[in-house]
């Protein structure tokens, strides 16, 4: 499987294309909206239920990336020493493993998956309201915005990898910082008794090593880039 330090100039332009233009960055710029214009309770859940679940789909992109976004990198420059920090935050906090997250953009909680402690639909009104304003003010999206720009302007590979490393690592601290609040979308809907056993079913078989993830190159295949 080729890694994204692996592609040519082409693919890793494509690649990025696709990253900065995911629905996250609408969503949450409705949702800042939302919170700009002290929208009631209903309406801020509801644009939240799409910011969510925007944010577990960009995850999935880089489930195929090396762990380590400093791999490579010159660690005497300002670039590496600030996402080194970084890393170093989000591993000393981080209290899931790899595959715990790749099921919980699932929606799914493994066995050995503690709970979070903090529901957001129970959270109090002013506290729900603080932490979607942390999360919509999070470093992913001003990193986004340099990323796109980079692209705009023909940068060079160089740049582009400097960029997309920082954007990596923001979106870890934005997965960091959702990490000990639980949240259900379909929270409140009826299961049917067989979607039910088949989910059952699916987490046995992954974790009986029976079914992998997709892997990077496929998605790629679907995107037609070669």
């Amino acid at each position: 499987m080729k890694k994204i330090a692996e592609m040519n100039r082409a693919e890793f332009r494509e690649l990025l294309h696709i990253l900065v233009n995911e629905e996250l960055f609408k969503s949450r710029e409705r949702l800042a909206a939302a919170l700009a214009k002290n929208s009631p309770r209903e309406a801020l859940e509801g644009a939240f239920f799409h910011f969510h679940g925007d944010t577990e789909d960009l995850g999935f992109w880089f489930e195929e990336y090396e762990d380590d976004a400093l791999h490579g990198l010159d660690a005497s420059t300002p670039l590496a020493k600030k996402l080194k920090r970084q890393r170093e935050h989000i591993l000393a906090n981080r209290k899931t493993t790899r595959e715990q997250r790749i099921f919980r953009r699932m929606g799914i909680y493994l066995e050995s998956d503690a709970m979070p402690e903090k529901k957001i639909v129970a959270l109090p009104p002013a506290e729900f309201r603080e932490l979607l304003h942390i999360l919509v003010n999070e470093e992913l999206f001003k990193s986004r915005e340099r990323l796109a720009a980079l692209l705009e302007q023909n940068a060079s590979t160089e740049q582009l990898d400097a960029a997309f490393r920082e954007f990596f690592v923001a979106y870890e601290l934005l997965e960091l910082a959702m990490e000990d609040y639980y949240y259900d979308p379909d929270e409140g809907l009826e299961m049917r008794p067989e979607f039910a056993e088949e989910f059952d079913q699916r987490i046995a078989d992954y974790e009986a090593g029976r079914v992998k993830s997709i892997p990077m190159e496929e998605v790629f295949k679907k995107l037609g880039i070669e």
